[in-house]
C-alpha cells in the first residue's frame, strides 16, 4: 500500500501531516510517496490552495488540514480489506 502526500517547502501544515503520516508507517506496513508541488504548474493548479493532500490510487484521502483518524481509519480498513481478498 502507497500513500502520496502532495506538499511544497515551508508549509506548516505539509510538515504536521508528513509528521503524522511517518507516526502512522510505525503502526502499519505503508509506503509513502511524497511529491513537492513546487514549479509543476500543473500540480500548483490542482493543489496549491488544498495542501497538504494524501491520495491512494488517486482517491484523495486527506487535504487541507490533515485528519488524523479519517486517515489511519482508511489504513486500517485498506490493509484489514486487502489481506481478506
Amino acid at each position: 500500500m502507497v500513500l502520496t502526500l502532495y506538499r511544497r517547502a515551508n508549509c506548516s501544515l505539509c510538515e504536521e501531516a508528513l509528521v503524522m503520516l511517518e507516526w502512522l508507517m510505525e503502526d502499519y506496513p505503508f509506503e509513502l510517496e511524497q511529491i513537492d508541488i513546487t514549479g509543476n504548474e500543473e500540480l500548483e493548479a490542482k493543489y496549491l490552495f488544498e495542501i497538504p493532500v494524501v491520495l491512494y490510487e488517486g482517491r484523495v484521502i486527506s487535504q487541507g488540514r490533515y485528519d488524523d483518524s479519517k486517515v489511519e481509519d482508511f489504513v486500517k480498513y485498506t490493509l484489514t480489506s486487502k489481506k481478506n481478498v
